[in-house]
């Protein structure tokens, strides 16, 4: 009987550690920053496109719509002189102000008419009523009643807020499994910690949700409630630079609209992805 005898392997065997595979920095760069590196060549080549068309072969007047170049050019100026920076910031106060008005007044009496029978019933008719009456109606009534200043435009942004964020939180303690509920009792939680342990925690995604869709709802509420007459503010810069024709200031004004938009947008991506941080982890 022959002694079987081991062959050596044809290759080496790999090595324990390996050497980390070594990348540039412009690598590291589009793997860790690619959509944001998208998002911002897009918007380069939007503004060249932009000012080849309109610099020689214009399909609209240049009186109406301007070059990029001199719409940026008017932009950089009045960033530079303050003018846009105080007009974007009385909006802001504005904005904010409603914002955490609507917020702070729909998630409590969300929850309330989502987990207490009662309290749906007494106040369902009057919610749905405000929810589909055309409210941008009555700001001849309101500026009638509290001026052009911004106790106007802070009661329409937080009315147009409101009901975005209390309609997605009623439906997210509605939503609710009943069976869920019942093992909390079962493990003796009491009303208190199964709405804190359960319920509030199932119903933060539709909080989220109608929260994000309150914040846009906001912005073009705070835009249309100064276009319609306003001391200051962002939409008021962008009619008055319209109503002189001067067709740069008014295209500066919507970029810095857009721009805040995004910015304010991208926020709350942010703390939606703090708040629910298992979001990120599923995809298809």
């Amino acid at each position: 009987m022959t002694e079987y005898v081991p062959q050596a392997p044809d290759k080496a065997p790999p090595e324990k550690f390996l050497e980390l595979e070594k990348k540039s920095f412009w690598e590291r760069l589009w793997k860790n920053y690619r959509a944001g590196i998208v998002a911002l060549l897009g918007i380069l080549l939007f503004f060249i496109l932009w000012e080849v068309v309109q610099t020689y072969a214009p399909f609209i007047d240049p009186f109406i719509i301007p070059t990029a170049s001199d719409v940026l050019e008017v932009l950089w100026q009045d960033i530079i002189n303050g003018v846009l920076p105080s007009e974007l910031a009385w909006s802001l106060r504005n904005y904010a102000a409603g914002y955490l008005i609507a917020t702070a007044t729909a998630i409590p009496i969300g929850l309330a008419m989502g987990s207490i029978p009662i309290v749906n019933r007494l106040l369902s008719p009057y919610l749905w009523i405000g929810f589909v009456m055309p409210r941008i109606a009555f700001l001849p009534i309101v500026i009638i009643a509290l001026g052009f200043g911004p106790e106007a435009k802070i009661l329409f942004i937080s009315i147009s807020c409101f009901f975005p964020i209390i309609i997605n939180t009623i439906a997210g303690v509605q939503t609710v499994s009943p069976s869920l509920i019942k093992v909390g009792r079962l493990f003796g939680g009491t009303r208190l910690q199964v709405y804190r342990k359960i319920i509030f925690p199932y119903a933060i995604n539709f909080v989220l949700t109608g929260m994000r869709i309150a914040a846009r709802t906001g912005l073009v509420v705070m835009y249309a409630t100064e276009i319609f007459g306003s001391p200051a503010g962002i939409g008021a810069y962008v009619i008055e630079k319209s109503d002189v024709f001067v067709m740069e200031g008014a295209f500066a004004g919507l970029i810095v609209i857009v721009v805040t938009a995004l910015v304010i947008l991208t926020l709350f991506d942010y703390i939606d992805g703090l708040a629910r941080p298992w979001r990120s982890e599923v995809s298809f």
